[in-house]
């Protein structure tokens, strides 16, 4: 535990006291609010290049649910020498007081590095409550063998005089990783109901109906092949009225390569996956081919790139196939988020994804009824989707973020 009396800021923009630092505070996925409100033996300001110290914290969620914090001291301006990481997780048992009260504990140990030369540190103090270690290795055992399993399910509703909505929905999830294997199973299942409610030109009331289900299963199987290699499968089984399937059973051998090693995915990352589906599909109408049911391969080729850095982050993501007895009949979807900081006070925000659609071969055969076109109840014929978003902000002001106050 450590512990310091409150003192005063006394810094000035670019200045370097003698009393502390100034921390930059880039928190993202935790709760910054509470750390800047614990941690009152640093000053935390508005903009990276005012401080001296630019903390950067990412989460991942680890195989067993809970969440494996990364904390990165990277010095600036006078400390641009010193920099040091910090790990620890927070199982899925934690509540989340449990987990910003370990992300505080960390956050002091972490910047005590930093204060070797300034005048807080004599205000501060170190407690011990552990239980020293006698060396002897205690064994760990684990009934379970790494497997981990959710049961959920949730319901939404509404309506209002004319309609009513009821949509229900139910999974089941099985997972087991290691450092070498990762092995998931997953089941869903989900069902909507629309009601709509209206009178007839005598006054007499009439009721629609209209229910969309669908049901999935995926399986996957990964063996790791070093830093950069993995083999592994993917298997898929499928209903939905929707997309006028129903049933759909393929497997797909894949195998990826990561251009930089997978430990150091929290920070950067770049992923190639190649794979192969093979898969049968029942229709639950004829298609626009005139098929009711067939077999067909497809080849996929999957890229994704992850960046956290201190200007920001971007990631960026391209899916890419087409089925093997016809090259036209293919689609690539592609996003991209981007978060920058362009200079002092401003940043920039934006996302979007682009599809381009050539492969809907489950498209039932027949005219879209007005209903199942607004409702979207079936899949429609399209050859692209779009979506995307912009903004920016700029903020300036005092140097400092110090000061935390919940009221109204």
């Amino acid at each position: 535990m450590l512990t310091v009396p409150v003192f005063t800021q006394a810094q000035t923009a670019g200045s370097q006291s003698r009393e502390t630092i100034n921390v930059y505070l880039d928190c993202r996925g935790c709760n910054d609010s509470y750390v800047r409100s614990e941690v009152n033996f640093v000053n935390f300001v508005r903009d990276q290049s005012d401080a001296e110290v630019h903390l950067l914290v990412t989460l991942q969620q680890t195989g067993s649910g809970g969440w494996k914090h990364t904390l990165n001291f990277i010095g600036l301006n006078s400390l641009n020498t010193q920099s040091q990481e910090m790990t620890f997780i927070s199982p899925k048992s934690d509540t989340n007081d449990m987990m910003r009260n370990r992300l505080v504990k960390y956050v002091k140990l972490g910047l005590v590095y930093f204060l070797a030369d300034r005048d807080v540190l004599s205000e501060l103090n170190v407690n011990f409550s552990g239980i020293m270690n006698t060396g002897e290795e205690i064994e760990e055992t684990d009934p379970w063998n790494s497997w981990i399993f959710r049961i959920g399910a949730s319901t939404n509703f509404s309506g209002e005089q004319s309609e009513e909505e009821l949509w229900v929905g139910g999974s089941l999830d099985a997972r087991r990783i290691t450092e070498n294997w990762k092995i998931r199973l997953e089941y869903d299942q989900s069902y909507e109901k629309q009601t709509f409610y209206s009178k007839d030109d005598e006054g007499n009331k009439e009721t629609d109906i209209y229910v969309t289900e669908n049901r999935s299963f995926f399986g996957l199987l990964a063996h790791s092949l070093g830093d950069h290699w993995t083999i592994g499968s993917y298997s898929r089984i499928r209903t939905s009225t929707q997309d006028n399937i129903d049933l759909s059973i393929g497997a797909t051998p894949s195998i990826e390569y990561s251009l930089f090693p997978y430990h150091e995915h929290t920070r950067r990352e770049v992923t190639f996956r190649y794979g192969v589906l093979g898969s049968h599909y029942d229709y639950t109408e004829a298609t626009i081919y005139e098929e009711e049911e067939e077999f067909l391969w497809r080849q996929e080729l999957s890229v994704r790139t992850d960046f956290t850095q201190p200007w920001g982050g971007i990631y960026g993501w391209l899916d890419a196939g087409n089925y093997m007895h016809d090259f036209s009949l293919n689609r690539v979807n592609m996003g991209l988020r981007l978060n920058m900081r362009v200079m002092r006070g401003l940043s920039v925000f934006l996302s979007g994804r682009y599809s381009v659609i050539n492969d809907q071969l489950s498209l039932a055969a027949g005219e879209v009824s007005e209903e199942e076109r607004l409702l979207n109840l079936k899949q429609q014929a399209t050859s692209y989707n779009y979506r995307g978003s912009f903004g920016l902000e700029f903020n300036f002001g005092s140097v400092y973020n110090n000061v935390v106050n919940s009221r109204f």
